[in-house]
């Protein structure tokens, strides 16, 4: 019985190590790849701009983000601000992720200890 409650424990714990590798694959990643692809074009608003087929990019491609959405380069402001969110968002859900983490190593030492 003991093993099992720890096997139990074990696949408790990668199962929520697995949903916060996923949210920082859908959201930190797309983020991160889209400032290095930016940088190296020298264009800052490319992430929010169409592309040349006319689709956009990761970053403002969901109905929910299209508000950043730009047909052309506009104020540094609006740059500003659409950066600071995503920077904002990405070094939040980081910093959560790895306070989930914390938290349920600590919980997963209880329970392996209480066990004997």
């Amino acid at each position: 019985m003991e093993w099992g409650l720890r096997l139990l424990l074990v696949v408790v714990g990668l199962g929520v190590l697995g949903m916060l590798a996923l949210v920082l694959l859908v959201v930190v990643r797309p983020v991160v790849t889209e400032a290095v692809r930016a940088n190296a074009a020298g264009d800052w608003w490319l992430p929010f701009l169409p592309d040349a087929r006319g689709e956009w990019g990761p970053l403002v491609r969901n109905h929910w983000w299209a508000l950043a959405r730009a047909e052309e380069p506009g104020s540094a402001g609006g740059l500003a601000a659409r950066w600071g969110f995503w920077s904002l968002m990405s070094v939040l859900l980081v910093v959560g992720a790895v306070g989930v983490v914390v938290r349920v190593a600590r919980l997963l030492s209880v329970g392996w200890q209480a066990l004997g």
